[in-house]
């Protein structure tokens, strides 16, 4: 959270790279802690600034900011939400990296299959 607050404080009150990514950063490690409700907060909020930053291009930040939203929302028990987090994330993995073998796909596919 210090790094967060550092990062504001150089950057001002716009969106930025740096900023969306430590948002992403502090999301996974307070799942982790058990805080889903925080979690989602920071993440969705990563998400925002990510989206406003690339628009709506299929982005590979944008597509690990679903595919996390889809994993701790599925802790959270809401499936339903949590598939089609993992859904859009899989669907834009998919438009980046074409029918080649690629990690990220398989993760999400992965994830994919812990919540149906």
């Amino acid at each position: 959270k210090e790094s967060l607050r550092m990062k504001q404080s150089l950057h001002g009150d716009v969106d930025h790279p740096g900023i969306a990514v430590t948002l992403h950063e502090i999301g996974n490690v307070t799942a982790q802690t058990g805080d889903l409700k925080e979690a989602l907060r920071f993440l969705k909020e990563s998400l925002r600034m990510e989206q406003s930053l690339h628009g709506d291009v299929d982005h590979p930040g944008i597509a690990a900011t679903l595919h996390e939203i889809g994993n701790v929302t599925a802790q959270t028990g809401d499936l339903k939400e949590a598939l089609q987090f993992l859904k859009e994330s899989l669907r834009m993995k998919q438009s980046l990296h074409g029918d080649v073998d690629h990690p990220g796909i398989a993760a999400t596919l992965h994830a994919f299959g812990h919540v149906t």
